[in-house]
């Protein structure tokens, strides 16, 4: 029996640059290269698997990159809870790099939207986060 027994061709679709609906699949609070506070956000675009990432660091830029994110998504500009941003949908320009990646060049503004097409597949819904409930004594710990 070998490794490759019932191996058959199966290439992926390949997106083509230009303009999305996307969802947000993850964020991460870390550091760039350079030292600077940075938002690592994951994007989905419609209709595929593929996870895009995209680099929001604290510099000039920050509050203009930030603020553009939060309006296509529709986020609030006081929410800073970015685990509840898993699930978002909005929408995204996307172009390749110089390496043939797509990237996001910049997010769409919500009130841009209306002429892209539906969401393709399962829609995205917003994650939920809730506050831990204080215990009263640690006795009630299962472990």
């Amino acid at each position: 029996m070998s490794i490759f027994d019932g191996y058959r061709r199966e290439e992926s679709a390949r997106l083509e640059p230009g303009d999305y609906r996307v969802a947000i699949t993850e964020v991460e609070e870390t550091v760039s290269k350079s030292g600077n506070p940075m938002l690592v956000v994951a994007v989905r675009p419609s209709g595929s698997n593929i996870r895009i990432k995209h680099y929001i660091v604290k510099n000039d830029y920050f509050n203009r990159n930030l603020t553009s994110l939060k309006d296509s998504f529709g986020i609030a500009d006081e929410d800073n809870e970015i685990l509840g941003w898993i699930g978002a949908a909005g929408a995204a320009r996307l172009a390749e790099d110089d390496r043939g990646y797509l990237k996001v060049r910049w997010f769409i503004h919500r009130d841009k939207q209306g002429t892209l097409p539906p969401w393709e597949g399962e829609q995205p819904s917003r994650q939920q986060v809730q506050g831990f409930e204080e215990l009263a004594d640690d006795d009630d710990l299962p472990f």
